[in-house]
């Protein structure tokens, strides 16, 4: 069983998947101190209890080869029947890509591909930015300098990390992408867009 937030299907907007089509499973929780930008708030608490086959059954619904398991905080629920799901989609041959902020940890069974997304200030240790598969930054002109130093000390391989502009709308992503766009190349770095961002402005569920 897991406390489910919503299930939908959509465009990948952001990251190492960006534009790919993928069944988004958000499941619900994070953890204190939340984040005050946080585009995602209803998901932090509450959520609907449902069984795996549910969810199985939910996401095979759609033709997509792509599951993106994100949050809240998704490992939270790592023993509560997230394990299982992850050999319950390995089994059909679907791709599991995690979106986690590294703060609950990383269980060292995970078959999945990990993008942890640091938060400001609350990075994690060394140890589970190791395990990153993809680092996806957030980014904003007032604390570059800092990202770029708390990067360099990560250990991950410049072309594994994605820099992405802080902003939830529209008009935050365009003007911060080109001084972005600057910064990734000095660095090596690779830019991530926030495409749902771009076409939909502040629209939830796309």
């Amino acid at each position: 069983m897991l406390t489910v937030h919503e299930i939908f299907y959509s465009l990948q907007g952001e990251g190492p998947f960006a534009g790919r089509p993928a069944v988004f499973l958000r499941l619900s929780g994070c953890m204190e101190p939340y984040c005050s930008f946080c585009d995602t708030a209803e998901a932090l608490t509450g959520g609907v209890t449902m069984t795996l086959a549910q969810i199985v059954a939910a996401i095979e619904a759609y033709a997509c080869s792509l599951v993106v398991v994100t949050g809240g905080e998704p490992f939270l629920q790592w023993e509560n029947g997230l394990a299982e799901l992850e050999g319950l989609l390995t089994d059909r041959d679907l791709e599991i890509q995690y979106e986690t902020s590294g703060r609950a940890g990383i269980p060292p069974e995970v078959v999945g591909k990990i993008v942890i997304s640091p938060k400001p200030g609350q990075w994690p240790e060394p140890a589970i930015l190791a395990r990153a598969w993809a680092l996806k930054v957030l980014w904003d002109e007032s604390y570059s300098e800092r990202i770029l130093r708390a990067v360099t000390a990560s250990g991950v391989p410049a072309e594994r990390v994605w820099l992405m502009a802080l902003g939830a709308s529209r008009e935050e992503q365009l003007r911060l992408m080109p001084l972005l766009w600057d910064v990734c190349c000095k660095n090596g770095f690779r830019l991530s867009p926030r495409l749902h961002v771009l076409a939909f402005d502040r629209k939830k569920g796309v």
